[in-house]
This record gives C-alpha cells, structure tokens and sequence, in this order.
C-alpha cells in the first residue's frame, strides 16, 4: 500500500517558519526605516543578506549549474519581489508602521493565487480556497481597525498603495522563483514561454532542472542588490548612505533583520514554495501580522484591540484549514 500522505507536509512548515520570522523583521526594519529611510535599509540589508547568503552557499556547495532560463526567472523574480516589491513594502512599514504596514501584505495571496492558475497551471481544492479565504479575511479584520495617530506617519492612502504594490511584487516574485528552481508543473505557461526541458516529478512532470533553494535565493538576492546599486548610483546618493551607515543602532537593526528576512526567512520561503502549493505557502507567509501583534505588545506596550485578537483568531483558524486541507478532504471523502 503506498504511504498515505503526510498531514503537515514541510512546505507548510517552512512557511509558517517563515511567517514568525518576518514578523520580527518587520518591527527591526520599521525601526531602522525610521532613523535612515527605507531606500538605504533596502540597499544595506541587500548587502549584508548577499555576503551571508554567499558565504554559506560556498561552504555547502549549494551552487549547481543552472540553465540560462532558469537564471533569468530568479533575476527577474529578485528585482521583481526583493527590490520593487521590498522598496515599496518599506515605504509603507515607514507610513504605517510594522502591524499595519505587514498586514497589508495579506493582499499578496490573492495575486498569487491569480497568477498561478494560468502561468503555473497549479490550482486549489474548495477547502484550500476556504483556508485562504479565512485567513485573509481575518487579517483584513484586523487592519481595518482604526489606526492611532501615533502610529502612522504620513498619508495614510499613500502608505496603503505601497503596501499594495508591494503585495503585487512579492506575488510576482514567487511566481518566477518557482520556475527558476525547476519545481513548477511543465504545462504551465511561464515555463513553455522560457523554453525549459521536462523531468519527471513525484506529482507529475516539471520544468527544468531542480536547483537549491539556497542557492535560488542567493542569485535573487545578486540580481536586487544589483538593481538598488544602479538606482542609487543614478540617484547619487551614496552621500546620504554614508551617512546612514555611521548609525550604528540602524546598522544592528538592519542586521538583525536581514538574518530574520533575507536571510533565513527568504531562503526558507523559497523552500516553502518548492514544496506546497504556490497560493496555499504565500498565503501562510502573509500570516505574519499575527505574529507581529505580540511582538509589538512585548517591545513597545501596545495592546491589540478585542478586535484584532478575533480577527486573528479567525486568521490562524484559516491557517489551520489550509495546513490540514488534505486531512480534511480525506475526512469528506473528496
């Protein structure tokens, strides 16, 4: 008899992971946004997640020979996702702040899971369309509430659009790193348009050649950090990073969130998306709002409302749908 499927497949796992490290890079990076602007945390912690990133790629021999397509797909995903996406996603944690300005970032499951039927040919059951839409509707509980003056920085509705052109990027990132590391299906169109060779799967064919996740996320870190160079060589602003970099508690702020973020957190988000449905492991990373509430409570002593805590509760029920979707289809008999 063959094995029965696991409940909790590791895909899930490491989205979840993923999840409760965000949340503490939001609130690092909120901080250091803050003291030096997000255009220099985004070019800092691009730096800093490359050199690491680099370093344990050499020492574990991550590094394989990739096709041509395959490369472009992360390139294009880490200017995408980590440089446009991130830049804007910053701009709107620097407005708004780390709770609302990541709970924004719920949206970018919805265009994930609009993105992936036709470029992926990936779907979703009626119960992991249920999962989804509990979480999200749990988060959108919850930024819905009324944001405290102190809180916000800036135009609200500006700070609102670049949380939702970061969702965009970040959708759009996963999309392509999937095809770069050879784990989405060979019928879905972006992988016919890039011309990748097929290979037989555990769940059907795929497209291309099975490449690491850590070294996946280096080639996408190389291509962002590439981009904010040339950005801010035409902007001339190495002055002002300069100057951002002689402050030292932004500087601890920004490394302690580029090991939570770029580092560990975007390498197991890829792990995540090699191994579980694209819609499902982006929506359970857009889960860190939750984590983010007790974080905020703990650091800076702001209660959640009785409304977030629902609206959390209802988020995390979600979760759980979708972590145990094929238990429960298995339950019902589909």
């Amino acid at each position: 008899m063959p094995s029965p499927a696991p409940v909790v497949g590791p895909g899930e796992i490491a989205a979840l992971a993923t999840s409760v490290l965000w949340a503490g890079t939001a609130l690092l990076f909120s901080a250091a946004a803050r003291r030096i602007g997000p255009d220099r945390v985004n070019r800092i912690r691009l730096f800093m997640a490359c050199c690491l990133l680099g370093a344990v790629v050499v020492l574990t021999g991550a590094a394989s020979r990739t096709p041509a397509a395959q490369v472009l797909c992360f390139f294009a995903s880490g200017v995408v996702g980590l440089a446009l996406g991130d830049a804007a996603y910053f701009r709107s944690l620097e407005i708004l702040g780390a709770r609302r300005g990541s709970l924004l970032m719920s949206v970018a499951p919805v265009f994930t899971a609009l993105l992936m039927v036709p470029l992926l040919a990936e779907g979703l059951s009626a119960v992991g369309i249920a999962g989804m839409a509990l979480t999200i509707g749990g988060v959108a509980w919850v930024q819905a509430e009324r944001a405290g003056d102190r809180e916000i920085a800036g135009s609200a509705a500006r700070g609102v659009m670049f949380g939702v052109l970061g969702s965009v990027g970040q959708a759009a990132g996963y999309i392509l790193a999937k095809v770069g590391l050879g784990a989405a299906p060979a019928e879905g169109a972006l992988a016919g348009w890039m011309g990748l060779g097929v290979r037989p799967g555990p769940g059907g064919d795929l497209a291309g050649v099975e490449v690491s996740p850590l070294f996946g996320t280096f080639l996408r870190m190389i291509a962002a950090l590439g981009w904010v160079t040339v950005a801010a060589l035409l902007h001339r602003d190495r002055p002002r990073v300069r100057e951002a970099l002689d402050d030292r508690p932004a500087l601890w702020l920004t490394l302690g969130g580029t090991i939570c973020g770029p580092f560990l957190g975007v390498w197991l988000s890829l792990v995540a998306v090699s191994l579980a449905n694209t819609a499902v492991a982006s929506t359970i990373l857009a889960a860190s709002p939750l984590f983010v509430i007790p974080l905020v409570r703990a650091v800076h002593g702001e209660r959640a409302s009785a409304r977030a805590w629902i609206g959390a509760l209802v988020a995390i029920g979600g979760l759980a749908v979708l972590s145990f979707r094929v238990a429960i289809l298995e339950a019902l008999g589909g």
